[in-house]
C-alpha cells in the first residue's frame, strides 16, 4: 500500500479562506451595496438593486455551501492534525525525557568529579574533565522546518523530580494541541488534554513502583473523560502494568481498559480493550490491540517493528476465536 501524506495545514487554510469569503458574501448580501448618490442616474441605479435582489436567494446558498465546505476541510484538517499531534506530543516527551536524564547523568559526573578534586584524588585542570552542564533543562522544542512546532516545559520539586509536564503543539494555520500532567509525591496524577478538533480529556490516576531483582513494575491505575465539542463525554477506566527487566534492557506492558461513550452514530456503547507492548534491547517494539464490542465482535491489531500494521476481525472475538484478517 503506498504511503498517504496529508497537509492538514493547507486544508485547514482552505477551511479558514472559505469562511472569510462567506461572510464577504454574507456582506454583499445583507449589507447595501450602493445608494442612489453614488451611482447617479436612475435607471442605473434600478439596475444594480435589481441584480442585488435577483441573486440574494443565490448569495445564501453560496453562504451554506461555504460554511459546509469549510466544516469539511476543517474536520478533515483537525481529524489528521489529531493523529498527528498525538505522535509529535509522545515524541517530543520521549525527546525531553531523555535530555533530562543525560543531563542528571552529566550532572552526578560532574558532582562526583569535583568532589575529588576536593578530596585531591584528581588533577583539576585535567582537560578531559566533566564539564558543568550548567542548569537543569526545563524547555525542550523540535520544529519540523515547515513553521510547525512542539514545546515540551518541565517543572521540578526540590528532590529533582518533575512535578509538572506540559506539552504544545502549533502547526503553521494555528492549528494546536496542549496536554498538561501534574505529579504528586503520593504517585497520584491528574492531566488535561484538549486536542486539535476542541475535544478535552481529563484524567487521573495512581502509579506505583516495585522492583525485586533485576525487574521494575510500575502500575498505573487511571480514569479518563473526554467531552467533544457537543458536550457528549466519553469514560474510560482501565490498569497498565509495565515490567522492565535491566538484565536484558527488554520492557513489556499490558493495558486493560473499558471505554463508554457515544459511537460514530450517537449511540452510547461499551468497548473493552487490551494492549500488549513489548520493547526489545535495541528498542524494537511491537504492539497488539484488541477491542470487544458489546455484541462480542471485534478488532486485533498488530503493529510490528519494522512499520507494518496488520488488522483483524472476528465475530467471536470474546472468545478469542475466529480471527480474520481485515478485508
Amino acid at each position: 500500500m503506498p504511503d498517504i501524506a496529508m497537509d492538514y495545514t493547507l486544508l485547514n487554510d482552505v477551511a479558514i479562506k472559505a469562511r472569510s469569503l462567506k461572510d464577504q458574501v454574507n456582506e454583499a448580501r445583507t449589507g447595501n451595496p450602493v445608494t442612489a448618490e453614488q451611482i447617479g442616474p436612475t435607471d442605473a441605479y434600478s439596475a444594480v438593486r435589481s441584480f442585488y435582489w435577483t441573486w440574494h436567494s443565490a448569495f445564501r446558498r453560496s453562504e451554506e455551501k461555504l460554511e459546509s465546505l469549510a466544516k469539511l476541510y476543517e474536520g478533515v484538517a483537525k481529524g489528521w492534525a489529531k493523529w498527528d499531534f498525538n505522535l509529535a506530543v509522545e515524541a517530543n516527551k520521549q525527546a525531553a525525557a531523555i535530555t533530562a536524564e543525560l543531563w542528571a547523568v552529566d550532572k552526578a559526573r560532574y558532582d562526583q568529579w569535583q568532589k575529588l578534586v576536593a578530596e585531591g584524588k584528581v588533577d583539576p585542570n585535567d582537560p578531559d574533565a566533566p564539564k558543568d552542564p550548567g542548569e537543569r533543562p526545563t524547555t525542550f522544542t523540535s520544529q519540523d522546518g515547515n513553521g510547525n512546532s512542539t514545546t515540551t516545559t518541565y517543572t521540578y520539586g526540590p528532590d529533582g523530580k518533575p512535578t509538572s509536564i506540559t506539552t504544545q503543539v502549533t502547526s503553521a494555520s494555528g492549528l494546536t494541541t496542549t496536554e498538561t500532567t501534574n505529579y504528586r509525591p503520593d504517585g497520584s496524577y491528574d492531566s488535561t488534554a484538549t486536542d486539535a478538533a476542541g475535544n478535552v480529556t481529563v484524567s487521573e490516576g495512581n502509579v506505583t513502583t516495585t522492583e525485586s531483582g533485576n525487574v521494575k513494575t510500575t502500575t498505573n491505575d487511571f480514569r479518563s473523560t473526554t467531552t467533544d465539542t457537543d458536550g457528549e463525554e466519553t469514560v474510560t477506566t482501565g490498569k497498565t502494568t509495565s515490567n522492565y527487566d535491566s538484565s536484558t534492557g527488554t520492557r513489556t506492558s499490558n493495558s486493560s481498559y473499558t471505554t463508554t461513550g457515544p459511537d460514530e452514530n450517537g449511540d452510547v456503547r461499551t468497548v473493552k480493550g487490551t494492549v500488549d507492548s513489548t520493547v526489545d534491547a535495541r528498542g524494537n517494539e511491537t504492539t497488539t490491540t484488541t477491542e470487544v464490542k458489546e455484541d462480542g465482535s471485534g478488532t486485533r491489531t498488530v503493529k510490528t517493528p519494522d512499520g507494518r500494521t496488520e488488522k483483524w476481525v472476528s465475530d467471536s472475538a470474546d472468545e478469542n476465536t475466529g480471527w480474520r484478517l481485515a478485508p
